[in-house]
Order: structure tokens, then C-alpha cells, then sequence
């Protein structure tokens, strides 16, 4: 039985594919491209093997789910996904994990909770740095305080990380776009604040993000306002994201894609200095402004610290005597908080 790693050439894809294959799994390559996927599955040695799939074919998804136990997609951007995959894990009988980030996919997939778990198959959403690490830090801060009013999530990315199209994307869908938090109306890659991260970053200008913590921290956690952030170590890039969400609204969608696809050139330039590592941070404050906070943060690999949460969550369900919940769940209720967090850390990350 193998795991099925849809967009497993990609960036993050791979890291979730040399993960399962160094933990001994029968890993399966799937993408568009048939030969690219063939020649990753070649670099992971035996018992992996490459297949061409679209994620918008349910026969292709099928074709790829054959003789699976766990599928983990790292294609995106999920926004524009159909639930093409869930829906043939399901009808296979295969687990599902993935890496999104994308608010309205996660609500797609937790309204797929019932189907899953009347399959006693678990759908495992989020499995990276938002929501996933970000809810375990969250969940652990929160043990600190009587009662929570207020929640930040910062996500920061190293400068000397690749840009794939998938990320161009999702920034390009961000941009200028109004969305609802729990506390009222914001605007995506604005709202520029300056927040204090683990050393060696410091502080850092950083913007309004739509995440999914928008929606599961009210509930999580009793958070009546959450704002989640995105910063970048390049100060050039944090300007322009915000310039371009002044315009995003004026070009519109279409337009807004198309200007951050012609940026995309100068971002992997700008991508051969800094460093590769990043952060992720969870702050909270109390009714009476008491404050606690958790992070998770290394120099080095931060594009493999975010997806090593997929990695994990499919290891434990390729064990066919798991006793992950059924259903949709998170990373942190797959693992626990500390239980995924602690993997991290052996993973050679740093929490503070």
C-alpha cells in the first residue's frame, strides 16, 4: 500500500515525499506532468514510483489512488481546486491529508467531515504552518492564560526560499481582497503592523492574511478578534505585496494574477539572498491584556518545517491500526499539539 503524494515535484510536495520515503513509506509521485513525476519518484529510490494525474479528472485521481492508503496533496493553489481528490478518496477508501491554507477549501473539507467519517476514513486539512503548526503554538499559550480575547498568527518566510507558481498564486488571490474576521472586515496584504519573532528575525513588518485560523480560533479558543499575518524577510518584497494590495482591488483578479505573475522573475532573483528559514508565532492576550505567546522558528529550511506536519500525519495513517479520529481534523488533532510540535522539534526546529 502506497502514499500517494499529489504535486510531489513541487516545493513542497517534495519535502513531504523525501520525508515519507526516508521513514521507509512506498511513495507514489503524482502530477501533470507524467515524466517530471517519474523522474522525482527516481531520486527517492526503491519502492517509489511516478504517475501522471490532474487533479480536476476523477479518472486520473483514481488511476493514482489505486493500491493506496493515504493521498497528501501539495498541489495548489487550493483556491482554485475542485474537490476533485477528496471526493475519489473517499469513493476509494483512502485517507486524505493535505497542506492548504486556503480558508474557504478548509470549510469545503470540514463540511466532507461526515462523509469521511461514516467511511472511517480521517481527512486530515491544514498540515503545514497555518493552521497546523499555528493551532498547536496557539493551543499551548493558551494553557497559560484564564481566558482568551485576542489572537495573532504571524507566518514568516525566508527570503532564500523557491517561489513556486502555486505560492505567486495564492499571494495574487490575497491581494487588495476584502474578507470578514471575527472582529469585522479586512484587507488582504494590508494592515502593515510590526511584530517581535524569534531570534535570529527580530522584529518584522507584516500584513493581513486570510487563513483559516479566522474561523477555527473563535471556537478553539473563545478568541473573539484573530488577525493572522504574513511577513517576509525581504523588506522590498513586504512593500511591494502591500503597494500591489492598494491596486488589487482596481485591477481585479484577472489583472491582480497577471502583475504578480510579472513579479515573480525579480522575487526568485531576490530569492538568492537571505536565508531559507522561517517562523511561525501564536499570540495571545487575556481580557485584562495579560499576554502569552508560543513559536516555532529555524534559520535554515523553512519551507521543510512546513511541510513536514503532511509528512507526519500520513505516516501515522499509512499504519493500517492508527487510531487517528475519523473525519475532517487538523494537524493538532491528529497528533496533539504537543505531539506534533515535539516531532518538529526533533526535526531539528526551535520553539520559544
Amino acid at each position: 500500500m502506497t502514499v500517494t503524494v499529489f504535486g510531489g515535484y513541487g516545493v513542497f510536495g517534495a519535502h513531504v515525499a523525501q520525508a515519507l520515503a526516508a521513514a521507509g513509506l512506498p511513495v507514489r509521485i503524482a502530477g501533470r506532468d507524467g515524466e517530471q513525476a517519474r523522474r522525482a519518484a527516481a531520486g527517492l529510490g526503491r519502492g517509489a514510483s511516478g504517475i501522471a494525474a490532474d487533479l480536476r479528472d476523477p479518472a486520473s485521481c483514481e488511476r493514482a489512488l489505486a493500491g493506496a492508503r493515504v493521498a497528501v496533496c501539495c498541489a495548489g493553489p487550493f483556491s482554485a481546486l475542485p474537490p476533485v481528490l477528496p471526493e475519489a478518496c473517499l469513493a476509494a477508501g483512502v485517507h486524505y491529508v493535505d497542506i492548504a491554507d486556503d480558508r474557504a477549501w478548509s470549510a469545503r473539507l470540514r463540511a466532507l467531515g461526515p462523509r469521511f467519517r461514516d467511511r472511517g476514513l480521517t481527512a486530515a486539512c491544514g498540515c503545514s504552518s497555518l493552521p497546523g503548526i499555528s493551532g498547536a503554538l496557539a493551543l499551548l499559550a493558551a494553557e497559560r492564560l484564564p481566558a482568551v480575547d485576542r489572537a495573532r498568527v504571524t507566518l514568516f518566510i525566508g527570503n532564500r526560499n523557491p517561489k513556486g507558481e502555486a505560492a505567486v498564486l495564492s499571494a495574487a488571490a490575497q491581494l487588495g481582497r476584502r474578507f470578514l474576521a471575527p472582529q469585522g472586515p479586512l484587507t488582504g496584504l494590508r494592515g502593515r503592523e510590526t511584530v517581535d519573532l524569534p531570534a535570529p528575525f527580530g522584529p518584522r513588518a507584516v500584513l493581513d492574511f486570510d487563513s483559516p485560523e479566522l474561523d477555527l480560533f473563535p471556537a478553539l479558543l473563545g478568541a473573539r478578534s484573530v488577525r493572522v499575518k504574513v511577513g517576509f524577510e525581504s523588506r522590498l518584497a513586504t512593500t511591494a505585496m502591500a503597494a500591489l494590495a492598494l491596486l488589487g482591488p482596481r485591477l481585479g483578479p484577472t489583472l491582480g494574477t497577471t502583475a504578480t505573475r510579472a513579479v515573480a522573475p525579480l522575487a526568485r532573483l531576490l530569492s538568492r539572498s537571505g536565508c531559507s528559514g522561517g517562523a511561525v508565532q501564536a499570540e495571545l492576550w487575556s481580557p485584562d491584556g495579560t499576554a502569552a505567546a508560543a513559536a516555532l522558528s529555524g534559520a535554515e529550511d523553512g519551507q521543510r518545517m512546513a511541510a513536514l506536519p503532511a509528512a507526519f500525519v500520513a505516516q501515522v495513517l499509512w499504519d493500517p491500526e492508527n487510531t487517528l479520529p475519523r473525519g475532517t481534523v487538523t494537524a493538532w488533532e491528529a497528533l496533539t499539539p504537543r505531539g506534533l510540535l515535539d516531532r518538529l522539534t526533533a526535526a531539528g526546529y526551535q520553539r520559544s
